[in-house]
């Protein structure tokens, strides 16, 4: 039996077309990895986003009906015209509360609630409401952190 020369391919030429192909392949996952977690991230802000929108929607429709306001340390007391319990909205476990119910969800952290009254000229009052929603672990990287900074200013209906 004597030598073919030309057909099949040598052991080098197989490891190499096999190298390239493992690094394709690498390649290729890391990609799909990369846009499976944008797409998570992209969704973790839009809930945000709406959490916060809720919060904010929710204090400015009370605040545009109250008869009276009072500001406090991290506080807002809110006095309706038709009487009952006073509306109080404060930080409770690191989110945003109107008596026992919470306004934003446990997806994130709220800090930094503060709100301002001030007097407007029409014998109405105005209050400035901020707030900040953060998600994710202090620990871990930067991108692994999001947070949205939320902010109104809405006044009472004038007397």
């Amino acid at each position: 039996m004597g030598k073919i020369k030309g057909k099949g391919f040598t052991l080098i030429e197989v490891l190499t077309v096999s190298g390239i192909m493992v690094l394709f392949s690498i390649t290729l996952v890391a990609i799909l990895l990369g846009a499976f977690r944008g797409g998570g991230k992209a969704q973790i802000l839009q809930q945000l986003h709406e959490d916060g929108d809720f919060a904010l929607k929710a204090i400015t429709r009370e605040v545009r009906r109250a008869d009276k306001i009072a500001c406090g340390a991290g506080n807002l007391t809110l006095t309706m015209p038709y009487g009952g319990t006073p509306i109080l909205y404060k930080l409770l476990s690191d989110r945003v509360a109107s008596g026992s119910a919470f306004l934003t969800g446990t997806l994130g952290e709220v800090s930094g609630l503060t709100f301002s009254c001030i007097n407007g000229s029409g014998g109405n009052q105005i209050v400035t409401i901020k707030f900040t929603l953060t998600v994710g672990d202090t620990s871990s990287q930067v991108q692994e952190k999001f947070s949205q900074n939320f902010a109104t200013s809405v006044a009472t209906r004038q007397k």
